[in-house]
């Protein structure tokens, strides 16, 4: 790993990616990153988790010093990319993996992006997935014909626009933004009275995104 900013850059970053020295691994240093079973995920051959995990801190922490020095998202990415040690061929370019990365076309990392951003955005999350619920039921009178609400379902869809771009610290690419979405639309399904009856009547612990997946 070879980080181009000085170790005191990182220090209001939520994960420092600077104490990841030579022989450590993020999750003995981040010893609460653990707890997430996300982080922990198979992604396939020819992705070092470790470096996977650096990627995501450095690409998606709100304080990360490469969004300051790097607003074009993709330069961003590939910079990151670069600097934390992702294999390459031998004509320079990213291996087809890393490149699956990336482009958002690895599920599972995906998956471990979302995880972040809510941990790491925990109120900013929150408002999201508040206003995410207001359009859905403002959707509904509108949809029964009262059309006077239109002007403010176009207002709050773009104020659901503006706070995924910044869930996802500028990234736009749309499989991250698809992955986000559905996990809030499976959080929202264990809001539902039938979801709560069942867990109450089988006495089960509580259901989680991940066991709905399954």
């Amino acid at each position: 790993m070879n980080l181009q900013f000085k170790n005191i850059e990182f220090n209001d970053m939520m994960y420092n990616p600077s104490k990841i020295t030579s022989g450590k691994s993020v999750f003995d240093v981040y010893k609460e990153l653990n707890k997430y079973p996300e982080f922990k995920m198979s992604h396939g051959e020819g992705l070092d988790n470790e470096l996977v995990m650096l990627y995501i801190f450095c690409m998606y922490d709100k304080e990360t010093p490469y969004k300051r020095k790097y607003p074009d998202v993709i330069k961003r990415k590939l910079i990151i990319a670069k600097e934390v040690g992702f294999p390459k061929e031998e004509n320079g370019e990213f291996t087809s993996v890393v490149e699956d990365m990336l482009k958002g076309l690895n599920k599972v990392i995906q998956r471990k992006i979302v995880a972040f951003v809510r941990m790491h955005r925990d109120y900013q999350y929150t408002y999201h997935v508040g206003i995410d619920n207001s359009y859905y039921n403002l959707m509904e009178h509108v949809m029964n014909g009262d059309s006077k609400k239109i002007p403010l379902l176009k207002e709050i869809k773009k104020e659901l626009e503006e706070s995924l771009h910044e869930l996802l610290n500028g990234d736009n690419n749309r499989y991250s933004k698809e992955e986000v979405l559905k996990y809030i639309d499976d959080e929202r399904l264990l809001l539902r009275p039938e979801d709560v009856a069942l867990k109450m009547k089988k006495n089960e612990q509580p259901v989680t995104v991940e066991k709905i997946r399954k």
